[in-house]
């Protein structure tokens, strides 16, 4: 008889104020040991299914559930919340909403401390785990002043210090750079080799194609296919495609045929000459926040979807700050339309669409969200709802933007950008947490605003998505634009190799 690590039997569950149910009947085994991929499209179910394993459903989020669940053999329904991390890890998106202490060494510590360990063994806990997870470089330091790469860490050695057998792992690399993913790679292989059942829900698959053991892929609340190693690592590129799954192989890829039309207009659109950021009398401002700038000059047109790729670290988010009048420039100028405007004139002219949405949705619901700012005469129905649809969010108009998953929130503030009438628009890693159909989905339409006369930055790390949407690419390092080439078939692998140089510290 097999020995599973966790077994639902006709598990289903509906978040209180929904009309339908997020998963429903589901039958599922997972052998001690093994390594489970979950898969599907955003709003499929995955989150939801793990947290019928990590026990957030139902002690946490409330609502209707039904079906039993085992982990190592006993039944859910007599554990206490508390019982569940002791048995089960759980590593979410956002290392930050996991987080209670505010440095390394208490956080480790925390889990340990509340299960009312003795003190020696809270203390040789906390150096075991920090040693497995290589992260002694961390030790006292500052949660707030931490790359996601490695706040991602921590929050990990804080699961290990507990020795958990079950590890459950939500979209952990849709904040990292690629080198952070390859060293998440890295501990995911140790914990593996130790042993340990690993469930990750992922949409970036590319970096575990050597550890897998199966793949589930979920679409509406059901579990549509299980897959074998075998069978997960044969699907062709059709097969990804038609399961909205993306590639596990990042080598072979092609850059996306843009449309040949596109024309540079005589004048640019944005124009910087010789800008720089420093401090200045900004003493507050911490290197985690901000990064310096040095003598950056470059010009874009309309039609160009530019990528900005480089370090965590580089300046990528203060080049876009500076542009958008976020930050104000120590020296050289900007200009929009070869006019040079001031910080305070550039506020408004040039959207940005941040990397946490949630800093930038405040409507009481999706339709709403659109109609911020939009007066009553200009408020357009039809253009509203062509708008949601084309991104997949029509269905959820009338729910609340904190209620949607964080690919739907993503999405949500990209529908603000092309409601939008700036002719240069900023977007920071959009596709983070989002799946291969939605990330499609994203690069249409800023193809749709490029060919609308506007210039379109994306700051990304997403490999896949600057083939499918990026025309150019700006290569930012040490403050510095360092590379500045257009995208071809023959500059792809450059880009690869320059991603994979990565970086860890935050930027």
């Amino acid at each position: 008889m097999k020995n599973y690590a966790v077994e639902l039997r006709g598990v289903s569950y509906q978040y209180q104020g929904h009309s339908r149910s997020a998963i429903h009947d589901i039958d599922l085994k997972i052998e001690k040991g093994s390594f489970v991929l979950i898969s599907g499209a955003s709003g499929s179910g995955k989150t939801t299914l793990s947290r019928c394993i990590n026990g957030l459903v139902p002690h946490f989020y409330e609502g209707s559930f039904s079906g039993e669940v085992y982990l190592n053999g006993r039944n859910t329904e007599d554990f206490a919340l508390r019982d569940f991390g002791t048995i089960v890890g759980s590593v979410f998106q956002d290392p930050r909403s996991q987080f209670f202490m505010t440095d390394t060494t208490n956080e480790i510590a925390f889990g340990c401390v509340n299960m009312k360990l003795p003190r020696e063994e809270v203390w040789e806990r906390t150096k075991n785990s920090i040693e497995r997870i290589d992260i002694s470089k961390l030790i006292g330091k500052s949660l707030f002043q931490m790359s996601s790469g490695e706040m991602q860490k921590v929050s990990i050695a804080s699961c290990y210090a507990m020795t958990p057998d079950i590890y459950v792992f939500d979209e952990p690399s849709a904040n990292l750079d690629f080198r952070a993913i390859m060293e998440l790679h890295d501990i995911l292989a140790e914990l593996k080799s130790e042993g340990k059942t690993l469930i990750v829900l992922e949409h970036r698959v590319f970096y575990l194609a050597d550890l897998l053991d199966r793949m589930l892929f979920l679409k509406d609340g059901v579990i549509r296919d299980d897959f074998s190693r075998q069978e997960t690592l044969s699907l062709s590129d059709s097969d990804l495609k038609r399961l909205e799954l993306r590639n596990f192989s990042l080598d072979a890829l092609m850059p996306y045929p843009h449309p040949s039309d596109l024309q540079k207009e005589a004048r640019p659109i944005l124009s910087l000459s010789h800008v720089s950021f420093d401090y200045g009398r900004r003493k507050r401002c911490s290197q985690a926040e901000v990064a310096l700038l040095h003598d950056i000059s470059f010009e874009a047109y309309s039609g160009e979807i530019i990528g900005i790729i480089g370090d965590n670290g580089a300046g990528k988010t203060t080049l876009a700050k500076l542009c958008c009048g976020l930050l104000k420039e120590s020296a050289g100028t900007i200009a929009i339309n070869e006019r040079q405007l001031s910080r305070k004139k550039r506020i408004g002219r040039i959207y940005f669409v941040m990397q946490d949405s949630d800093y930038q949705l405040f409507g009481d619901s999706v339709l709403n969200e659109l109609r911020i700012g939009v007066s009553r005469k200009k408020s357009d129905d039809t253009e509203d709802q062509a708008i949601l649809e084309k991104l997949s969010l029509w269905e959820k108009r009338e729910d609340h933007p904190a209620a949607l998953s964080r690919g739907q929130k993503q999405r949500l503030t990209i529908a603000g950008a092309l409601k939008a009438d700036s002719r240069v628009l900023f977007f920071d890693e959009p596709t983070s947490g989002l799946d291969r159909g939605n990330m499609l989905r994203v690069a249409a339409e800023l193809e749709s605003l490029a060919r609308e006369s506007r210039v379109v930055f994306v700051i990304t790390h997403d490999y896949e998505f600057i083939l499918t949407a990026c025309h150019r690419v700006l290569y930012l390092n040490e403050g510095k634009i360092d590379q500045d080439f257009p995208l071809t078939e023959n500059s792809k692998d450059r880009v690869l190799c320059l991603l994979r140089k990565g970086g860890a510290s935050s930027g």
